[in-house]
């Protein structure tokens, strides 16, 4: 029993507690909130490449608040770095083999397989039920093969798992106008806008949405009730 206390392995048992101790630290550090926050202002505010910088390392610490609230930044540069690291953020949120089979099912897709592509999304939802991107990605492809009903039930999941995800609010809505249901679009796409209220696209299919709703159905008001 002594052999595993000389004074040489005490002094290693001590380094090895100590690494840990400050290795642990260092993560709670970097996913604390202070850290999140910090790293926002430097996006908000810092160069180009002190952005770049922040918003890699938002993505890191999945500091998804952080780029939700930089899309209502002034700054059309902010907002884009934003989105384009929420896109990462989420495609890579489930761990590496789902974010390989979201790539293979992408693949599928741009050579036209989309039988494949389904195959290869319907096996990334089963093995993972709560990766939102996953859910996302099918929708869009049944969106591709104008099966609306189903792009919206994934849709409605996405938004379940992630309801800051702009893109499944934006994307249930044109599926929504495809089957007449004109309010419900613009309940859809007055919740992408308030995430992204810059988004001049959506605001001018929000606006054409609206134009209509009120052609077909004068009364009628969207109900404000999907979140």
């Amino acid at each position: 029993m002594y052999r595993f206390f000389t004074p040489l392995l005490r002094r290693l048992y001590i380094f090895v507690g100590a690494f840990l101790v400050v290795y642990y630290s260092v993560l709670l550090v970097q996913h604390s909130h202070w850290n999140k926050e910090r790293l926002y202002r430097r996006l908000m505010t810092g160069d180009r490449e002190g952005q770049l910088r922040a918003v890699a390392d938002l993505v890191y610490v999945n500091g998804q608040a952080q780029l939700v609230r930089a899309l209502k930044s002034r700054s059309p540069v902010v907002r884009q770095i934003a989105a384009n690291s929420l896109l990462n953020l989420w495609s890579l949120e489930a761990g590496g083999k789902a974010h390989r089979l979201l790539d293979k099912a992408n693949q599928s897709i741009e050579r036209g397989d989309h039988a494949e592509a389904l195959l290869t999304l319907n096996e990334l939802i089963e093995q993972y039920p709560k990766f939102a991107e996953g859910w996302n990605r099918r929708a869009t492809l049944y969106w591709n093969l104008h099966q609306y009903q189903e792009a919206i039930a994934d849709c409605q999941k996405v938004i379940a798992l992630n309801p800051d995800h702009f893109g499944a609010w934006q994307g249930m809505g044109i599926c929504q106008v495809h089957l007449g249901d004109l309010a419900g679009a613009c309940d859809s796409l007055r919740t992408a806008l308030k995430i992204s209220p810059h988004d001049r696209s959506l605001q001018q299919f929000l606006d054409h949405c609206e134009e209509l709703l009120h052609k077909v159905a004068p009364g009628l008001k969207p109900r404000y009730d999907v979140i």
